[in-house]
C-alpha cells in the first residue's frame, strides 16, 4: 500500500560499492568527507530529524557532528567500522542503518564486530516499566539472588537515564515522551560496552534493600528456575467454549498468506457462532504490508475506508503542507487520500468485535495499526502498549552509499501525519484501549508451569486478553 520500490536504485549503488575495495590507507580527509556526507544525506532525507527535535528535546545531527572529533582517534578498519555504526544509530531510528549485502570489507569488519559481541554473555532480563527497569526474572550471582520486581537503578556509578542519554550513539532506543527519556530493556549492551569484562549495576531489591553488584560480560546470567515454555508460533484456533476465534501472527511474511487463508476457510461455517476474534500481532517485528492487508480482507464484512496521509521533506514531497504542525517542519505532501481495503471474495465478513493486540512491534506492524485505530466507533479495537517509536504506514527506505567508504545505507524517506494534531500523534504508537503494566502479571508468568501461548495460560493470566474478555 502505497510503497514504492527502490530495487533498481539499490541495485545500481551496490554494484558500484561491490566495483571497488575499501584502501586502508584511506586518509582523514576522506572519513570526514564520508561521515559530512551521511549527515547531509540523513538531514535531507529524514523527515523524522526535525519532528524529534522538537518532539524529543533531541538533535540527532547535532549528536552525529560530534562524531567528527573522533576520526583524528580512527586507528583501523573495525574503529571506522564502529564508528559509522554510531553515525547511523544516532538518528534512532532502525530505518537508517546500513544496506545488505555489505562491500567485502565492511563485511569483514562486521562479522569481527560480530565475533566480539558474542562474547558478552550477560543478560539482565528487565522490562521498561512506568519509567523504571524492572527485572523479570529471577537471577543470581555468587550468594545474592536478585528477585523479580527489583528495579535496576544504577549502571557503572550513575542512574540509568543519565547513563542511557550519555551512551545515546551505542544502540537504538524508544522515547517516552511523557517522561521525556530514552529507554531500551538492552541498555547496557552497546558498541561501547561489548568491549568491558564487567559492568557494574546498583539495585533495589522488592524489600527496599539496595544490593550493588559487579558483574562480569563473558559469563552467562544464571537465572532462577521456571516452569513455563515460550513456544508461540503462528497459529489460528477456535476456543471453545468460549467461541472465540484466536489469530496469532509471529511476522509480516507474505508467504504465510496462503496459509492465513486456508485455516481461516475452515471457520467459515462458525462464523455466526463466534463471540469475538482476536488478532495477535504481540512481539511481531514486522516484513511485508500485503500480509496484515490480506488477514485484514480475509475477515472484513464489508468494505474499510480510512484516510491516509504521508508527508516528506522538500524535494519528495509534490507541494508544502499547510497545516500549521506539519508547515512548521517544512513538510511536503506525498499522500493525500482515503484508502479502501476491501474484503476478500472468501472473507468471513465477521460483524461481531475484532480485537487486536499490539505491543514492541515495529515496521509493517505498525502500519497495521491504521485500522483498528482509524475510526473508534467501528467494530476493529485496538490493545496494546506504545512502543516509544514512529510508527504508521511509510514509503520503502531509499538506499545511498558514501563516497569513499562505499557504505551502503538506507534512510526512510516519509512519516505519516494523518489525523496529526500535536508533535506526538506524528508517532502513531497510540492504541484505543492501553494495557497497564504490573509486576504481579510477571510473578504470575513466572510460576506458570506450561506454554505461555497456550489457550489456557491466555485466558487466565494474560493482561491483554484480559482486557478483551472485559469488552
Amino acid at each position: 500500500m502505497h510503497r514504492f520500490t527502490t530495487l533498481l536504485f539499490a541495485t545500481l549503488f551496490l554494484l558500484c560499492s561491490a566495483s571497488v575495495a575499501f584502501s586502508q590507507s584511506l586518509t582523514k580527509a576522506q572519513m570526514r568527507e564520508d561521515l559530512d556526507t551521511l549527515i547531509h544525506t540523513i538531514a535531507r532525507v529524514s523527515p523524522h530529524i526535525a519532528v524529534k527535535k522538537d518532539l524529543w528535546k533531541y538533535d540527532a545531527i547535532r549528536e552525529m557532528k560530534a562524531l567528527r572529533r573522533q576520526i583524528d582517534t580512527i586507528s583501523s578498519d573495525l574503529s571506522w567500522y564502529l564508528l559509522l555504526e554510531q553515525a547511523l544509530t544516532l538518528p534512532q531510528d532502525m530505518h537508517t542503518s546500513m544496506l545488505h549485502p555489505l562491500p567485502a570489507w565492511l563485511k569483514e569488519q562486521r562479522d569481527a564486530y560480530l565475533r566480539i559481541r558474542s562474547l558478552f554473555k550477560m543478560a539482565i532480563p528487565n522490562i521498561y516499566m512506568n519509567g523504571k527497569y524492572i527485572i523479570r526474572e529471577a537471577f543470581y550471582y555468587g550468594q545474592d539472588t536478585i528477585p523479580i520486581g527489583t528495579e535496576i537503578m544504577e549502571i557503572e556509578g550513575r542512574p540509568v537515564d543519565d547513563y542511557v542519554q550519555r551512551h545515546i550513539r551505542g544502540r537504538g532506543y524508544a522515547y517516552d515522551v511523557s517522561r521525556r527519556k530514552f529507554f531500551g530493556a538492552g541498555f547496557f549492551k552497546t558498541t561501547e560496552t561489548i568491549f568491558r569484562d564487567s559492568l557494574s549495576f546498583g539495585f533495589r531489591l522488592p524489600s527496599g534493600a539496595v544490593k550493588k553488584l559487579t558483574m562480569p560480560t563473558r559469563e552467562f546470567t544464571r537465572y532462577l528456575p521456571t516452569g513455563y515454555k515460550r513456544r508461540n508460533p503462528t497459529r489460528i484456533e477456535l476456543w471453545e467454549p468460549e467461541n472465540i476465534l484466536y489469530i496469532r501472527l509471529t511476522e509480516m511474511n507474505a508467504d504465510s498468506i496462503p496459509f492465513l487463508q486456508r485455516e481461516l476457510a475452515k471457520y467459515r461455517s462458525r462464523v455466526q457462532s463466534l463471540s469475538r476474534i482476536i488478532i495477535d500481532f504481540r512481539n511481531n517485528g514486522g516484513g511485508d504490508d500485503t500480509t496484515w492487508q490480506s488477514l485484514y480482507a480475509a475477515i472484513l464484512p464489508s468494505p474499510v475506508s480510512y484516510p491516509l496521509k504521508i508527508s516528506a521533506n522538500k524535494g519528495f514531497g509534490k507541494e508544502k503542507e499547510t497545516a500549521p504542525l506539519l508547515a512548521k517542519y517544512g513538510l511536503y505532501s506525498l499522500v493525500n487520500d482515503t484508502v479502501t481495503l476491501e474484503p476478500s471474495d472468501s472473507s468471513l465478513r465477521f460483524t461481531g468485535k475484532i480485537f487486536v493486540l499490539f505491543e514492541d512491534h515495529y515496521s509493517s506492524t505498525g502500519s497495521a495499526m491504521i485500522v483498528p485505530n482509524a475510526r473508534h466507533d467501528d467494530n476493529f479495537i485496538s490493545i496494546g502498549r506504545r512502543t516509544g517509536y514512529f510508527l504508521g504506514v511509510g514509503f520503502a527506505p531509499l538506499a545511498f552509499t558514501l563516497p569513499h567508504s562505499k557504505l551502503p545505507y538506507r534512510i526512510a524517506p516519509s512519516l505519516e501525519t494523518t489525523g496529526a494534531a500535536r508533535p506526538a500523534d506524528l508517532m502513531h504508537d497510540e492504541a484505543e484501549i492501553e494495557v497497564p503494566y504490573d509486576v504481579r502479571d510477571i510473578i504470575t508468568t513466572s510460576t506458570y508451569n506450561g506454554e505461555l501461548g497456550d489457550k489456557a495460560y491466555l485466558l487466565r493470566y494474560d493482561p491483554f486478553i484480559r482486557i478483551v474478555m472485559q469488552h
